[in-house]
């Protein structure tokens, strides 16, 4: 269970793109200025333009768009002159174009990725302070849960749960149908106010009304149960 707060930017990673960029921008240009006119050498810039992806700043693509821009107008007075001048500006002014244009593309990405992280994090939020517990599960594994979760089964700590199969912790009456309502579930069907009996670390037994969905989880599907403590 993930119950730290907010992790802390990776000031390290930062940095390593940043000399990425750098590196990779300061050869692009050295190899523009020594080619003709004609070679379209600085069409690599795209090459650093797509680090700024592992940039925080929102305004990253923008900004080095500007940066390269500056670049190619430079190398176009010092690169050797192979085709009419007219030619070797609209190719540049063309592709300074593309740039802006992939730099918005780029902003927008970033937005949503960002908004979609913000939404994860109040989604968090909410799951950690539900008095229900809410498990995690995919292949046989609890892959996350609310600290409800550890209250529910009696558990002393995360350890206990992390990895555990839920079919495990259930009562042998109730295993089969379990596993039904798991294998549906991961094709689609939701499961909707099944009640089943858990046996805690305790050895006590728990009555609870269970809810889940399939979801992504990291990328994969995976099901999300709800437990309702339904003991009486």
């Amino acid at each position: 269970m993930d119950t730290n707060p907010e992790t802390p930017p990776n000031v390290g990673g930062y940095l390593q793109t940043l000399a990425y960029f750098i590196f990779s921008s300061a050869i692009i240009f050295y190899f523009d200025i020594i080619t003709p006119l004609g070679l379209t050498v600085w069409i690599l810039y795209f090459i650093p333009l797509f680090l700024t992806l592992r940039i925080r700043w929102k305004f990253a693509p923008f900004a080095a768009s500007g940066f390269f821009i500056i670049l190619i107008g430079a190398s176009f007075f010092i690169s050797p002159r192979d085709v009419s001048v007219v030619y070797a500006l609209a190719n540049r002014i063309f592709f300074s174009l593309i740039l802006i244009i992939s730099s918005f593309f780029l902003w927008r990405y970033k937005a949503n990725l960002e908004e979609l992280v913000r939404s994860e994090d109040r989604y968090r939020t909410l799951t950690e302070w539900s008095p229900d517990s809410i498990i995690v599960y995919r292949e046989g594994e609890i892959l996350y849960f609310n600290p409800a979760t550890l209250s529910l089964f009696g558990a002393d700590n995360a350890d206990e749960l992390i990895g555990k199969d839920i079919i495990d912790l259930t009562v042998l009456k109730d295993k089969d149908r379990l596993k039904q309502r798991i294998s549906q579930t991961m094709m689609g069907a939701p499961l909707l106010g099944c009640d089943l009996t858990l046996s805690r670390f305790d050895q006590a037994h728990v009555r609870v009304k269970v809810s889940g969905a399939r979801v992504i989880w990291n990328g994969n599907p995976a099901i999300q149960f709800i437990l309702k403590d339904i003991t009486e």
